[in-house]
């Protein structure tokens, strides 16, 4: 799905010349999962086609599944590398929920309070998932497909 969603965003940036919006669907979603749009869109100088392009670019981004591999393999020096690397991107987007669960990893994995890692991980992949679904709201109708 996730691949699906990115390539039907640059199908749609070619097929309407490069032009994009966020409708009112995709900012509801996003507003649900508590992301900061309006702070995000200042880092972003006010661009909201770059804002959007990098919300579709963290669609493939490998940092989660990193994070994911290294706690099921209990490498904590890479979970520690890509929870802050999540935690830097979460917030530079406006990825709140995520942000502070990254946050909150990497202070349990730098203080080695690794038995508690696991349900603020459960929780970080909740809003992982829950921001996944919210950046490809409405996509279907770009290239009329459908997302899943």
């Amino acid at each position: 799905m996730l691949v699906d969603c990115f390539i039907r965003f640059h199908l749609a940036n070619i097929n309407i010349g490069g032009t994009q919006f966020m409708d009112e669907r995709k900012l509801s979603a996003l507003a649900h999962c508590e992301t900061d749009i309006q702070d995000s869109l200042q880092r972003f100088c006010g661009d909201e086609e770059l804002y959007l392009s990098y919300l579709y670019d963290f669609l493939t981004e490998p940092t989660m599944d990193q994070l994911e591999n290294a706690i099921m393999t209990r490498t904590w020096h890479d979970a520690f590398i890509a929870a802050h690397a999540l935690k830097g991107l979460a917030g530079n987007l406006g990825l709140i929920p995520l942000y502070h669960a990254t946050g909150e990893l990497v202070v349990l994995l730098r203080a080695g309070r690794i038995d508690e890692v696991g349900e603020v991980y459960r929780q970080a992949k909740r809003s992982y998932n829950a921001l996944v679904d919210a950046i490809c709201t409405g996509d279907e109708e770009l290239v009329g497909g459908e997302t899943r």
